[in-house]
């Protein structure tokens, strides 16, 4: 039976499984290689109190150096690995966004969030509710009418 699914490799990931990647078969480990980038947006969208943990580390640990490290997958996979709190999440999966979907609020959040690329910044936004995005915008000294159009 093929340990490539969702579940076990979320798993793998969220506890620290030192031996899963080894123990792929050859096979496996290539259609997982090809499957990374699909394997960091599942981790960075945990669900649950440790939603910002997962994101802002993904980013921090994996995403910065994914076109250099990806020809090291298992570095990648250790890499999402470190980021794990050690025991089992639920992360589901984020589409990715569509073109030209970009409100006057993702791009406030672009700018002044520039490390972010468009699903993190979007995921940003889904991960706070109304009255936090007002407080933020209100923080970087938008009035009330300018925030009013952003938050709907």
């Amino acid at each position: 039976m093929s340990k490539l699914n969702i579940k076990s490799e979320m798993q793998a990931i969220d506890t620290r499984n030192r031996s899963w990647y080894g123990s792929l078969t050859d096979e496996e480990t290539v259609k997982y290689n090809k499957a990374l980038w699909t394997q960091q947006r599942f981790v960075s969208s945990c669900k649950g109190a440790f939603q910002e943990h997962y994101l802002e580390w993904t980013n921090e640990l994996v995403n910065v150096h994914f076109n250099t490290l990806r020809h090291h997958p298992q570095l990648q996979f250790q890499l999402l690995q470190a980021l794990a709190i050690g025991k089992p999440q639920f992360h589901e999966w984020l589409a990715p966004g569509k073109k030209g979907t970009e409100t006057k609020l993702f791009k406030f959040i672009k700018e002044h969030y520039a490390h972010y690329n468009d699903d993190e910044a979007m995921l940003f936004i889904s991960l706070h509710d109304k009255q936090q995005l007002k407080d933020l915008l209100s923080d970087h000294g938008l009035e009330k009418k300018e925030i009013k159009a952003m938050v709907k």
